[in-house]
């Protein structure tokens, strides 16, 4: 990498990223494009790619901080802005990623939440052959790597790990694909389920 807070190959002339800020403060948008291309860099440099769909807000957040920092002088050296810029893109994206993780820990598994919200009958948390068959036709129904991760984790109760493992599925896309079955089977399920 080149000397610090350039990252400009050797030779060229190297970026000012406080007067970019400071650009970016009066309106100019080329800063903004300037600024989101240099934190792309780095959550693509951390293969943050499972978070993606994110990105966009991330790197507005992290560059408000990072122009109010320096509008209020919290940032004392004018070379030290990358240096804040990469720090408060990777704080901001492992509280991100923590609040993902809180996320998942914190579902309930689909056929409980319908069973919850709608007077079943069965015994105890047990579901009925009907239930059972309504499941099965549910997972049926989800595409195949959302139906891996579900089955995996919650029908066999193995690990995120494990079913990553065992499928091939990175783990950061296997919690994504586990989340979004999980919203599918609730709604699917909770349909039949509606519907006697």
């Amino acid at each position: 990498m080149p000397a610090s807070g350039s990252l400009a190959p050797m030779g060229a002339p190297r970026e000012d990223w406080a007067a970019i800020l400071e650009r970016l403060l009066e309106g100019d948008r080329l800063a903004l494009l300037k600024l989101s291309r240099l934190i792309n860099g780095f959550l693509g440099s951390w293969r943050a790619y499972d978070f993606r769909d994110e990105w966009d807000d991330l790197i507005q957040e992290v560059v408000t901080v990072a122009a109010l920092a320096l509008r209020d002088g919290r940032i004392r050296e004018r070379a030290a802005v990358v240096g804040y810029l990469r720090t408060t893109t990777r704080f901001k994206f492992a509280e991100r990623l923590k609040q993902h993780l809180r996320r998942s820990e914190d579902e309930t598994l689909p056929w409980e939440d319908v069973m919850e919200r709608t007077e079943v009958p069965g015994e105890g948390d047990e579901l009925s052959p009907e239930q059972r068959s309504d499941l099965g036709r549910a997972l049926e129904r989800l595409p195949e790597k959302k139906r891996q991760a579900v089955v995996g984790v919650y029908l066999e109760g193995r690990t995120y790990e494990e079913v990553a493992e065992r499928t091939g599925i990175p783990l950061g896309s296997l919690k994504r694909y586990l989340r979004d079955g999980l919203a599918e089977l609730r709604l699917d399920l909770a349909e039949f389920f509606a519907g006697g």
